[in-house]
């Protein structure tokens, strides 16, 4: 079968306008070589499943009109966009942005967790609505939550920096640390211990989870829309 989308990316690039500006232009065939080099051997015919045909006759059809409307910037831009996308579901090649979906939840989980004891609980309650926005963009593939994510990913290095610190103090002066504790929140030994001691180690795994997140994301980027 005929390589068409490959065609089409290779009519694209031929008839790019003149008259964009050189970044422009430049970043136009960036993604153009990022789009290519995935489509240069692709088979059309491989394709399983009623949904990814559906994707791919939909993914010709914008291809098609763009050509016959003669490369406008904005179009161009969004096939591109939607055929790196589409790239991942052809190839079955979703399962890191799933990964990194579940660790998006996993930090957020976290940090709201962590964060009221030294940025406050308003801070915390402020996260929930950015974080919610952001998870459902990214189940819908929507490049806003890789946004969402980038925003949450420093906040979360900062929450889990100030409780590892705080460790540091833990096992340096255990029981300096517990008495006052004690006194600061007047309640028994046992809930003190579990205070000091379960938030630094969940804190650790707060910069493993965003470490890790934004890694998966940031190789999944082209999947998202």
């Amino acid at each position: 079968m005929d390589n068409e989308i490959f065609n089409i990316l290779t009519s694209i690039e031929k008839n790019l306008n003149s008259s964009i500006s050189p970044r422009i232009r430049a970043s136009l065939r960036r993604e153009l070589v990022k789009a290519k080099s995935c489509y240069c051997n692709f088979n059309a015919s491989l394709i399983k499943g009623e949904t990814k045909k559906q994707v791919y006759e939909s993914l010709m059809k914008k291809g098609k009109a763009l050509l016959k409307n003669g490369n406008n910037l904005n179009e161009v831009y969004s096939f591109l966009r939607y055929a790196n996308a589409a790239y991942f579901d052809f190839t079955n090649s979703l399962e890191p942005l799933n990964t990194g979906i579940r660790l998006f939840t996993l930090t957020s989980a976290l940090l709201i967790a962590l964060s009221p004891q030294f940025l406050g609980a308003i801070f915390s309650f402020v996260l929930v609505l950015p974080i919610f926005l952001g998870l459902n963009a990214l189940k819908k593939r929507s490049s806003f939550g890789y946004i969402m994510a980038s925003f949450i990913f420093p906040v979360s290095l900062v929450v889990s920096t100030l409780w590892l610190r705080f460790g540091y103090r833990v096992l340096k002066d255990y029981s300096g640390v517990l008495i006052e504790t004690v006194q600061a929140i007047g309640k028994p030994p046992e809930i003190a211990r579990f205070l000091i001691t379960i938030p630094p180690i969940l804190s650790l795994l707060l910069l493993i989870s965003a470490c890790l997140m934004m890694y998966k994301l940031y190789k999944m980027r082209d999947a998202l829309i």
